[in-house]
């Protein structure tokens, strides 16, 4: 019979996947207070030499019981959640597993495997797979998962069972013993949140220069750079965002509840950047507004912005209140309520069209560049040799640009240069449609900024990736309760799995 492993148990507010450890060492007593009171504490179980082995994060008002298996190396690549029934058991609602990058190279292999149990054994399998494809089937559990489905709620200190789902510790009998630590003396913010509404967990890494996640997209390393936007005025501070396009059909109603002070204040944007050289394009990640006289001061806490009429508790787990990003040209824009009505003349003024806000976004400029070539070769070609083959070609060339494309504008561009060429008239080709608008000006490679003459305000636009949709906005608070930050997070990274 194998002899029992030794694993020191410590209590905790959870796992910093930044720092790489546990935070906020917690006394036993406390955690024990904590679990009858049904309040969130977290266990780290760790082997005799210190390497961690399981996690769980415990919320019994929650009903919620999450287990984290770590790897050789020490990340988390497993985790499993249990809900808590009535009768006091544990019953698994979801697990998801993150192969290493290594083993998911060759695409055979899932780099994410998620699991949601339906009921009884009946489960949905999602497999995500490196360079973002994906996969979805209705299956029976698999064995592995079929054998923990259901488990005793352990009482405060009996942790055997939940611990012995780690590979190294399965079959074999278990002896926990307290670790020999100090707690610590100043209170932690927990790096994780029970099942509810989406919450800000992340959040401030996501303007730490150099700060390592995994793209939400294919889930390859990247690595946040943080980019100066200008700034943004605000005469009674009353925010708006919506995306550009939205701001004629936008009511002063829609302003966010909680006002940030008026004036100006700086603006930032926060840049993943994919590793190595087989990434894909950089994305946005957030855009940040921080109050001026607060520019310094740490975020407390972030809570969700919220417009009239919204509230948290109409919101499903994992759901949020937020701003719905034009998908056709991935822009979202930032103003003041008072600004709206002479923001509107200007947006729908054909001169000054919504588009040219931002300029053409580098996606469509390389649609454009594309388009450009398609064109001069077909058109040479039918110049080099005129005839039925050659015009046809020709023909084909220009049609799918008037008759098919999604976006009016490359059609615009094509009408554009025939109408030069006809004329004989010289045309600046691709190069009119990469500035903005003459009333824009340009605050990076992702943002523009929109003077508005009447209340002397600024419309800040900022090309956030054509396949954002919904995001959510954080509103930041200093250690006093002051409003300090405001944050427009377009979900780019994926938290869970932070390295």
């Amino acid at each position: 019979m194998p002899a029992p492993q030794s694993c020191h148990v410590l209590y905790c507010e959870g796992w910093d996947p930044e720092s790489g450890g546990p935070v906020g060492v917690l006394d036993t007593a406390t955690a024990s207070a904590r679990d009858e009171a049904g309040a969130q504490y977290a266990v780290l179980a760790r082997d005799a030499a210190g390497a961690p082995l399981v996690l769980l994060e415990i919320a019994w008002a929650h009903g919620h019981c999450g287990v984290w298996l770590f790897d050789a190396e020490g990340g988390r690549r497993t985790h499993h959640r249990y809900t808590r029934a009535e009768g006091g058991g544990l019953a698994l609602s979801h697990s998801r597993h993150w192969a290493a990058p290594a083993e998911a190279a060759s695409g055979r292999v899932p780099l994410v495997r998620s699991v949601e149990v339906l009921g009884g054994n009946w489960s949905v399998y999602r497999d995500e797979f490196a360079g973002g494809g994906h996969t979805s089937s209705h299956q029976w559990l698999e064995e592995d998962l079929a054998a923990i489905t259901a488990m005793a709620a352990p009482g405060f200190g009996r942790w055997e069972a939940l611990v012995a789902l780690h590979p190294r510790l399965s079959g074999v009998d278990v002896d926990l013993r307290a670790a020999d630590v100090e707690p610590d003396r100043d209170p932690v913010p927990a790096p994780w949140a029970p099942p509810g509404p989406l919450a800000p967990l992340g959040v401030d890494g996501l303007f730490r220069p150099g700060r390592r996640y995994r793209d939400a997209r294919d889930h390859g390393p990247a690595t946040v750079e943080v980019h100066d936007a200008g700034t943004i005025v605000l005469p009674t501070g009353r925010v708006l965002i919506r995306p550009p396009q939205g701001l004629p059909f936008s009511g002063p109603d829609q302003a966010l509840e909680v006002p940030l002070p008026a004036g100006e204040h700086p603006v930032r944007l926060s840049v993943l950047r994919p590793n190595g050289d087989g990434g894909g394009p950089a994305a946005v990640a957030g855009l940040r507004i921080d109050v001026a006289d607060l520019v310094g001061t740490p975020v407390d806490a972030w809570e969700m912005a919220l417009r009239p009429g919204e509230s948290l508790d109409d919101l499903r787990e994992g759901r949020f209140h937020g701003v719905d990003v034009d998908r056709d040209s991935g822009l979202v824009s930032v103003c003041d309520a008072a600004c709206l009505p002479h923001l509107v003349e200007a947006l729908t003024d054909p001169d000054t069209h919504p588009d040219l806000v931002i300029g053409y976004t580098p996606r469509e400029r390389e649609a454009l560049a594309e388009r450009e070539r398609e064109l001069r070769e077909a058109a040479q070609a039918f110049l080099d040799a005129p005839g039925t083959v050659t015009g046809q070609e020709f023909a084909e060339a220009i049609s799918p640009s008037l008759d098919q494309e999604l976006e009016f504008r490359q059609s615009m561009f094509v009408l554009s240069r025939l109408a030069h060429g006809i004329v004989h008239t010289r045309d600046p080709g691709t190069e009119r449609f990469a500035e903005p608008g003459e009333r824009a000006r340009d605050t990076g490679p992702w943002t523009r900024t929109l003077s508005e003459p009447v209340t002397g305000g600024t419309l800040v636009t900022a090309f956030v990736g054509d396949r954002v949709g919904d995001c959510p906005v954080w509103l930041g608070r200093a250690a006093d309760g002051r409003v300090a930050a405001l944050l427009v997070d377009t979900l780019a990274v994926d938290r869970p799995a932070q390295i």
